[in-house]
């Protein structure tokens, strides 16, 4: 979920550093990332719940998923340029078989390259080939 809420809020951040008008909620409510977090909020167990309501759980984790990109946007943003900097090419198929966009060209920056982008900023990371 923090993924799911923390594209908006990386957009966002972006788009106040650059002086572009923020998105505003209602867009994002009905984006399909915040559909995504409403199913898997819709399977939260009783033990995570801890007795708070989905709402309240749902505002923790959007808090922390803006806290995280604030946190991190220096290694967000150079993620970011490196994404930016590649060339398209023809999308790949997820491992799950599940479709990711309907398009046909992406641009990729793969695990070890992302390990060794964070590393060189000083965050220690691993690439997981099961992912």
């Amino acid at each position: 979920m923090l993924a799911s809420f923390a594209g908006y809020y990386a957009e966002n951040y972006f788009r106040n550093l650059q002086g572009y008008q923020t998105r505003d909620y209602e867009t994002l409510m009905w984006s399909l990332d915040w559909n995504e977090a409403r199913g898997i909020e819709s399977r939260f167990s009783w033990d995570y719940l801890a007795g708070r309501k989905i709402q309240t759980v749902h505002a923790v984790l959007e808090t922390k998923a803006e806290q995280l990109v604030v946190a991190n946007w220096s290694a967000i943003a150079v993620l970011a340029k490196s994404l930016l900097d590649k060339q398209w090419e023809p999308k790949k198929a997820l491992r799950s078989g599940a479709q990711w966009s309907d398009a046909a060209m992406a641009k990729y920056v793969l695990g070890e390259e992302i390990v060794e982008i964070l590393s060189g900023l000083g965050i220690n990371a691993v690439c997981v080939q099961e992912c």
